[in-house]
């Protein structure tokens, strides 16, 4: 990749003309200077998605403004579908516009299944995750009778668009709220997709239980208990990485179901920090030693919870993985863990007081306050 290169630029004077290339050859009325001229001057300050609207906005602008006869232009400009079993590199953000096109313009009664039928299109190509959620809000029954169907579909990017298209919380999406309130319609469709033979539609699928554990803990556990009894190792997989919410959340039965138990019996001693007072932008170091205190082996999930001082002064914890071990028959394990407070694009540090805890098997052990200043 360019050094440099920004993710909005995936949305650049070359695409733009790609994409008016291709519609001209299907119609061959369209004002490709126009439609080029109206959107590469507007380009640079616009973020990616701001891009990707601008070119929806003046496809709407220069197709037909039938629907039926505007969306028929724009599957017949399309490539072939992709072969690959995920999604990789940026070549197909050249479909979102249009995925955004269907979202926008394509959710009247009569155009549903031209919509959804153009969707499951974009889907082969890129992904219709975001686009459906329009469908998924308006058209419930409908949309989720695809769904359903969907699941058993040869080609892997479909079935992955059941799972990944109901996630409540999709990252960069609108939650779906109703499914936060009660997930049971979702969960019907990933009990389809619990064993599927595809890592990016079980990773999916994983992923869309860790959304709804935030809300339903117990349901989830519920149900990756019941799913554990499945002989299948792609299955166990899920469990394992659908779980990552409750585990952090130190959730009893989770950490059971994954062979962490609560009777552990172990001590933290010599938990200590490097430095008492540390600068922003500075490192600090903090360590600590786990003793066993029982005549067997133990399997022991390690985190550690920082405290982070906010804007109003206040502290929110935030957990952080550090390690799975085995700690043998009254045996020690010694860790040490570096932690920076570098300005950082995902998180603002703010000076104050901040606070260590150690968490193991979801328990918490100690307790250490440092100063940021």
């Amino acid at each position: 990749m360019e050094e440099g290169f920004l993710f909005k630029d995936v949305y650049n004077k070359q695409l733009v003309e790609n994409i008016a290339r291709h519609i001209s050859i299907c119609w061959e009325d369209f004002d490709s200077l126009s439609f080029i001229a109206s959107i590469v001057p507007n380009l640079e300050p616009l973020s990616l998605t701001e891009r990707s609207n601008l070119i929806t906005q003046e496809l709407f602008t220069y197709l037909p403004k039938s629907y039926p006869e505007a969306i028929k232009i724009i599957l017949n400009s399309f490539n072939e579908e992709i072969k690959k079993n995920e999604l990789s590199g940026f070549e197909g953000f050249y479909y979102m516009p249009f995925a955004g096109y269907v979202s926008r313009f394509g959710l009247k009664k009569k155009d549903y299944k031209q919509s959804i039928n153009a969707l499951l299109e974009i889907t082969k190509r890129f992904t219709s995750e975001n686009a459906i959620r329009p469908f998924i809000r308006k058209y419930p029954k409908e949309t989720f009778q695809h769904l359903h169907k969907w699941t058993t579909d040869k080609n892997v990017h479909v079935r992955r668009l059941v799972s990944e298209g109901t996630r409540p919380k999709l990252p960069w999406a609108s939650p779906l709220k109703e499914f936060q309130k009660n997930p049971a319609p979702v969960i019907e469709l990933l009990e389809k997709l619990k064993e599927d033979k595809e890592l990016y539609v079980r990773r999916s699928v994983a992923n869309n239980l860790n959304d709804i554990a935030k809300d339903h803990p117990d349901l989830v556990v519920e149900i990756l208990t019941r799913w554990n009894k499945i002989d299948n190792k792609d299955t166990k997989w899920i469990i394992s990485h659908a779980s990552r919410t409750l585990l952090k959340q130190g959730h009893p039965r989770a950490l059971e179901l994954l062979g962490y138990p609560q009777n552990i019996k172990i001590d933290v001693v010599n938990f200590c920090v490097q430095k008492l007072r540390c600068k922003l932008g500075d490192e600090n170091e903090f360590s600590f030693e786990i003793q066993s205190l029982a005549p067997k082996e133990q399997n022991l999930m390690i985190d550690f919870v920082l405290h982070y001082t906010k804007a109003n002064g206040k502290t929110a914890p935030k957990v952080f993985k550090l390690s799975k071990k085995s700690i043998p028959a009254n045996g020690q394990l010694l860790f040490k863990k570096k932690i920076s407070f570098k300005p950082i694009s995902t998180r603002k540090y703010y000076a104050g007081l901040h606070e260590i805890e150690i968490q193991i098997n979801g328990k918490r052990y100690g307790k250490i306050s440092f100063e940021v200043e």
